[in-house]
């Protein structure tokens, strides 16, 4: 699992490269061990040792063990995704297609490795603060896109509901993906989970905006 922020540029220099293959052998074998003794009996002199460096240039990449779980190459960003949809298009319709269509190209991105760390996030007892902490920064998240494109307040109780529905409902879909290995199509689930705490919203908008069948708009 991931916090949403800016995408991450491919590194350039010879030095950003190094760094680059230094964190990712680090949270290989940290994986690797994790999956073989359990997260909370591998320790970071363990992790350290197996990939090769001393545990000081561990803590240089990562300040805890939880976050070698939750790092990504790549992160996406869920207001990026909702920006590049079209103005017009309601703001419900382009949270849920932002998140599906966006995320859908996130989840394709290095697919055994992402199945790896979901399935210990949601297994690992220790790790389930970080990963509801990760959960309500989604919803925060939600509900400043959402403001945004409704033209309201982010504290709007509305919009946080909304917004926090919407962020579980994600999750849930990740739960079940990694509940069952990976083998559905995880676009598919987050489509479905969205749909079932956005159709009533978007139900109801275009019931709003939509005279009911056999009567006439008032003058």
């Amino acid at each position: 699992m991931e916090t949403p922020r800016p995408h991450q540029q491919p590194p350039q220099s010879l030095r950003e490269r190094k760094k680059d293959r230094t964190r990712r052998t680090l949270q290989a074998e940290a994986l690797r061990l994790f999956t073989a003794k359990g997260f909370a009996a591998t320790t970071v002199e363990e992790i350290a040792a197996a990939a090769e460096v001393a545990p000081r240039t561990f803590f240089r990449y990562f300040p805890t063990k939880e976050e070698v779980v939750f790092w990504a190459d790549y992160q996406p960003t869920l207001a990026g995704f909702v920006a590049a949809r079209p103005d017009q298009e309601p703001a419900l319709e382009a949270l849920r297609h932002g998140i599906v269509d966006g995320l859908a190209t996130f989840y394709d991105q290095d697919r055994e490795r992402l199945l790896e760390r979901i399935k210990l996030s949601f297994r690992t007892p220790a790790l389930q603060p970080r990963l509801r902490q990760q959960q309500a920064g989604w919803a925060a998240g939600m509900a400043q896109i959402l403001a945004h494109r409704l033209g309201v307040r982010p504290d709007d109780l509305e919009v946080r509901a909304l917004a926090a529905a919407v962020a579980a409902a994600l999750f849930v879909a990740i739960e079940d993906w990694q509940a069952h290995d990976g083998q559905g199509d995880l676009g598919a689930l987050i489509d479905r989970a969205l749909g079932s705490v956005l159709a009533g919203p978007l139900q109801a908008t275009a019931t709003q905006s939509s005279p009911a069948p056999g009567t006439k708009e008032s003058a």
